[in-house]
């Protein structure tokens, strides 16, 4: 019978074969889930036996991965701000970058408490796997999201991660395009969105995991990468509150348009924000009157 540490040596060489990044851990995150443990006990236990169907079932993970299917897919969840999220191939996988967009809304709710309203109230456009507005709602404990995507499937991961996360009273789904399902008359205190925002003349270069497996819908803003913001930021305009925000995750090099788009439409740009790689990675902007 074979153990944890012959199959994990094995895992490793074939990911490092094929020039996987960070084998070790990928193997270790392969061998847990199949086991249902952590990486402390795959670690701590080499002379762990696996059984006959535990090795298939990792021989068949390893060469999927090998062959460029995301280890978010394979293992069916991944972290975001400090939280596990149920992934699938319906979700763009939560990614780093997108935290930040999360961490300013928190910060700009809870610097801004005294003029804003007892319960926030904040929409999630394009909510994917949820990772967003469930994050938010974690940390603000007393507000309250319309979570909305146009993929069912995506909307359906939404509902099982805000039910994992016990936040599932304080969200609504919504199946629809932007904000065109909300009602006339609804406002809100923030919107939030991370668009799809790649250029679809730049598909060639995406790496293999993203463009053959990552949903094309969660991916690709038209042609130039602009056509959800075009639509999205007069959309938000309308349906928010005086003094409310809007926060728009940004690819490398599209703040000054998405900006320019934004002022056009008669917001203030409050600040454009860098992640940790010098991106200006999220756009901050307020609505300071009412539309008319």
């Amino acid at each position: 019978m074979k153990t944890i540490e012959t199959v994990r040596n094995g895992i490793i060489r074939e990911l490092r074969r094929a020039e996987i990044e960070s084998p070790e851990l990928t193997a270790d995150l392969l061998i847990g889930f199949v086991v249902e443990h952590d990486r402390v006990f795959i670690l701590s236990r080499p002379e762990y036996p696996l059984s006959d169907d535990a090795c298939v079932r990792l021989n068949d993970l390893c060469t999927r991965r090998v062959r460029g299917e995301p280890l978010q897919y394979l293992i069916g969840e991944w972290e975001f701000y400090g939280r596990a999220f149920h992934v699938t191939p319906d979700v763009l996988i939560p990614r780093p970058e997108t935290e930040f967009l999360v961490e300013t809304a928190v910060g700009l709710v809870m610097e801004g408490r005294e003029r804003l309203p007892p319960k926030i109230r904040f929409a999630d456009i394009g909510t994917g796997s949820g990772c967003i507005a469930v994050s938010v709602l974690c940390e603000i404990p007393d507000a309250v999201c319309c979570a909305i995507d146009r993929s069912f499937s995506a909307l359906h991961v939404a509902v099982k991660n805000a039910r994992r996360h016990n936040v599932f009273s304080r969200m609504a789904p919504l199946c629809g395009d932007l904000l065109t399902g909300v009602a006339t008359c609804e406002c809100f205190d923030l919107i939030l969105s991370n668009p799809p925002y790649i250029a679809r003349m730049d598909y060639n270069n995406l790496p293999v995991e993203v463009r053959e497996f990552e949903p094309d819908l969660a991916l690709f803003g038209g042609d130039d990468g602009y056509e959800i913001y075009r639509r999205l930021i007069p959309a938000s305009f309308v349906r928010l509150s005086a003094g409310g925000y809007l926060l728009l995750e940004l690819g490398a090099g599209q703040a000054g348009e998405v900006e320019r788009l934004a002022v056009q439409e008669g917001f203030f740009t409050e600040i454009i924000l860098k992640d940790l790689q010098g991106i200006q990675r999220c756009l901050v902007a307020r609505k300071l009157y009412r539309s008319t």
